[in-house]
């Protein structure tokens, strides 16, 4: 008989996806045939495609299968207006969609099935199309619960999610904290001990915070602004990673103070700024962005040019081009599979997520 695993959230952008990834990895590892499904998928545009990123990228990777799309993910839901685009008359024939896609799944002799909800437990709740009622329409009873919370306050969160669940007569399988300070693991253990443990909650892992996994690529950085590259010669480092962003605005002996304690990161500053561009280049930089679409001086170019580092011309000023960036979410790319199962492969109760 199948097994499937429900991965949900309170919080939206807690990692359900490369979750998924992880967990059909191992399964694979250790020999077991897994499917993954995503009841709604989110296309990036309202109108021109229905296709969701995130279950494109699995279907290239870890999950090759002939079966079509609407199997996969038979119901799809934008982000943009999605209140006027789906409403509650169509709740049944959208969870008979669901509920039908699920049933064809399990005809592929399957020994897991990995679902990644919605992007939280409240949303589609109008509809009726949240995780609870899905859950419900396929014939499950029982969630994982994903939290990313690293302070006490995951607590509250983690308790008020069990009585939610409760009222909705749903069982709660347990909870994988994801991408945690590693400095607060020690407190999950603590509270594990003292509470979680008392009100009859699992913890299924602990997966900590990974700063490779997190961090944009620099051509993710650049589509995101809606930027172009103007050093062509350093396209090769497109795929640099930016962990820190860094606005210039202060005087260049300010800048270099915070230049010098940052790794990998992209420094936002104007284009008529040559002094402060010129500093952060000498540092550990992944690339330059310059706002207000203003070029900068050729000898700017040539030191980015022999540093092999990009330069990036944003058509917007600074705020919206920090506000632009700040919305990014960085994907997933193949050869970093392997980074999520190692991550994950000695963080996870295998035993108790897989029985």
């Amino acid at each position: 008989m199948v097994r499937t695993i429900y991965l949900c959230s309170l919080r939206e952008r807690v990692g359900k996806s490369l979750l998924s990834i992880g967990i059909m990895q191992k399964l694979k590892k250790i020999g077991k045939k897994a499917a993954y499904f995503k009841p709604i998928g989110i296309p990036k545009s309202a109108f021109s495609s229905k296709a969701d990123p995130d279950v494109g990228f699995i279907q290239n990777t870890i999950f090759k299968t002939d079966l079509p799309y609407d199997i996969i993910s038979p119901v799809s839901i934008p982000d943009c207006y999605y209140v006027d685009l789906i409403d509650a008359s169509r709740k049944g024939e959208n969870l008979k969609k669901i509920k039908d896609a699920y049933e064809e799944l399990k005809k592929e002799n399957l020994d897991y099935i990995i679902i990644e909800g919605a992007p939280s437990i409240k949303k589609y709740i109008r509809v009726g199309l949240d995780d609870l009622s899905v859950a419900d329409a396929i014939g499950l009873n029982e969630l994982v619960f994903i939290q990313t919370e690293s302070s006490d306050k995951c607590i509250d969160d983690l308790f008020f999610t069990k009585k939610y669940f409760e009222y909705r007569a749903m069982k709660f399988k347990g909870v994988i904290f994801n991408n945690i300070d590693y400095d607060y693991i020690a407190r999950i253990k603590e509270l594990d001990e003292n509470h979680i443990k008392r009100y009859g909650i699992q913890i299924l892992g602990i997966v900590e915070k990974s700063i490779e996994l997190l961090s944009a690529r620099v051509s993710e950085v650049m589509y995101a602004i809606g930027g172009e590259l103007i050093n062509d010669a350093t396209s090769s480092n497109l795929d640099n990673r930016v962990e820190t962003y860094i606005i210039g605005a202060m005087n260049t002996q300010a800048a270099q103070k915070y230049f010098r304690q940052s790794k990998r990161s992209a420094v936002i500053t104007g284009g008529d700024r040559t002094d402060l561009a010129l500093a952060a280049l000498h540092e550990d930089v992944s690339c330059l962005i310059l706002t207000g679409f203003i070029h900068p001086d050729v000898s700017v170019i040539t030191a980015a040019n022999e540093r092999n580092i990009p330069i990036i011309l944003s058509p917007s000023d600074t705020y919206t081009t920090m506000r632009n960036m700040m919305r990014l979410k960085p994907g997933l790319q193949e050869d970093e599979l392997s980074l999520v199962l190692n991550l994950m492969e000695g963080s996870i109760n295998w035993d108790i997520l897989l029985k």
